[in-house]
Parts: C-alpha cells; structure tokens; sequence
C-alpha cells in the first residue's frame, strides 16, 4: 500500500508539473511587458544616473525579462550591469547602455506570430513600440494599417529581408537580437536652414521639447520636470523656444499671433472647449501632444476628437 500512494503521490506532482508549463505556454505573448507603460515617441539612449519615464520603463522591462532591477525610474549602477548581461544574452556587446537596439530586443521579446495587414491585437502593439524604438515612424495603435505595412517594409528593406510589408519570423528574430539598426538620418542643407523663418524654428523647438515628455505622467497644477497639466506643458514647451508664456491657458490664448485651423504649423497652440479650458501643441497631421487627464500620459491626439477654438503661434 505504501508503495501504491508513493507512486500515486509521484503522478500527481507529475501531472502538477505539467499543468504549470501549459499554464505558462499559454501565457499571451505581451505578458512580458504587462504593467510597464512603453509607448513613447522615441526611445533615449539610457545609462546609469538617468531618470525619468523612459528609465522606469526600462527597469520595468528588465524586470520581466527576469533580471535584478530595482523600478524606481533612476537607473543605478546595478541596474547598468543588468543592462549589460541583456545585450549579452542577445548577441550584444556587453555594455552598460541601452540604446535603440537594446530597446527593440527588449520590447519585442515573446513570441513571433506571422501578421498581415488588417491584424489587431498586443502581438501588433508589441510589433509597433519595438519597430519605433529601433529609429523608424509607426503609430503605436495595436492596429495593423498602412502606415505599419510602410514601416515594416521600410525596415525589411533596411536589414535585406524580403519587401513583404507583413510581420514574419525572420523580421521579429532581428529585432529579438537586436540587430535592426537605426535608419540614416537625412541630411539638412545649409540652404533650407537659411530659409527657415525665425517662428518655423521656435515652434519646433517648441513641439521638440514636447516630444521628449511623452509618456510622462498628468499632475493638475505641475509644470515639469516629469508631470505636466496642460498649460504647464505648452508653457515649457515654448519657454525651451525662448518665448514666455503664462502658466494659464486663457492667458496663453490671450497672446501671440491668431492662427486659423487651415494655416496651423508645428509648435503651435491649439485651445479646445468652450471658456478655453484645454490647450495642446501642434505635431502635424491633424496631431496635437498634450496633457489630458489624471491617470493618462502625456500623448498624441487627433484634433478632430476635441472641439477647436483657436490657435496661436508666438
């Protein structure tokens, strides 16, 4: 009899065992980056003493990966360390430094399904963060749409694989082990430089400064340096462009120069709802930034979703 319930006991551990790893097989494919907010517009190179957003969200991904990371949004000598051992485990350099190709390998860790266009989900999501992390223009949306079939074949073409525009093992295998490298970036002649009107260039110094806080969390009344209420935003924004501003939207709709929808340029204000209650930046493309709410980022918008009532460019 003691012998039956020994190997009774053995087959239940047995079975037990099993069921874990089918539980775990089973586990959705973004499961690695649950919790961890990862969508930003671009992807700063990181390394020890660098704090903010982008550091949380590294130690983050770290974390899920399995490696001894605190999150604290600081990266620590330790957690530089940690960093290296990643990019060792993909076939990368050994060094304390995240930079692009860090990034993709890390966001895009999981599975690698095949996806075509039309596709929806965290699979095309996780596709999304780890093709713009690598240097490339993507909307990151969990929708599969022309703009995603662009980039996939701009980078298939980048790394000599086939121009298919949909999403196959080998495209997730280089971005896996890190091996997407960054597009060149496009040279800017003296000539159009000169050209550039002195408000062209404040605005986009404006809407730069703006890119830099996506993803930072919103705060009612906060100004920097890592939360931001709409006005805060704005004003920041154009005070990086050497112009002052109000930490008030009414205010800020009071100055500058009257701007129609039509004749909008990045960097300029746009003021929203009646009694000019929100203010965001312009990004091109019918896309503003701005800071909405508590419990959302810093973020892209289309304008169309909110009730225009003007624009200013100072």
């Amino acid at each position: 009899m003691g012998s039956f319930l020994t190997r009774a006991a053995a087959t239940t551990a047995v079975a037990a065992l099993a069921l874990s790893a089918t539980v775990v097989a089973e586990l959705p494919a973004a499961a690695a980056t649950t919790g961890c907010a990862t969508a930003f517009g671009s992807y700063p190179s990181l390394k020890q003493g660098s704090t903010g957003a982008h550091a949380k969200a590294l130690e983050c991904l770290l974390s899920k990966a399995g490696y001894a990371v605190t999150v604290n949004a600081s990266i620590s000598a330790a957690d530089a360390r940690q960093i290296g051992a990643f990019r060792a485990s993909v076939g990368l350099r050994r060094l304390p430094v995240a930079g692009h190709r860090a990034w993709s390998a890390l966001l895009s860790r999981g599975s690698t399904p095949t996806l075509h266009s039309g596709a929806r989900g965290a699979d095309v999501k996780r596709l999304q963060v780890s093709i713009r992390s690598a240097g490339y223009s993507v909307s990151i949306g969990g929708v599969y749409d022309t703009a995603t079939v662009r980039a996939v074949k701009t980078v298939q073409k980048a790394e000599h694989l086939a121009q298919t525009g949909t999403a196959t093992a080998a495209l997730w295998k280089h971005l896996q082990s890190g091996q997407v490298s960054a597009p060149a970036k496009k040279a800017v002649t003296k000539t159009v430089v000169k050209k550039a009107t002195t408000s062209t260039t404040k605005g986009a110094r404006a809407l730069a400064f703006a890119k830099r806080q996506l993803g930072e969390p919103y705060r009612y009344g906060s100004a920097g340096p890592s939360s931001w209420d709409c006005s805060g935003l704005t004003m920041k924004a154009w005070k990086a462009a050497g112009v002052s501003l109000p930490h008030q939207t009414r205010s800020q709709f009071s100055r500058g120069k009257k701007i129609s929808k039509s004749n909008l340029r990045k960097g300029d204000l746009v003021f929203f709802y009646s009694g000019i209650s929100h203010v965001a930046i312009y990004a091109g493309n019918g896309n503003v930034i701005h800071a909405s709410r508590p419990g959302k980022p810093v973020a892209y918008i289309k304008m169309k979703y909110m009730p225009f009532k003007g624009a200013r460019r100072y």
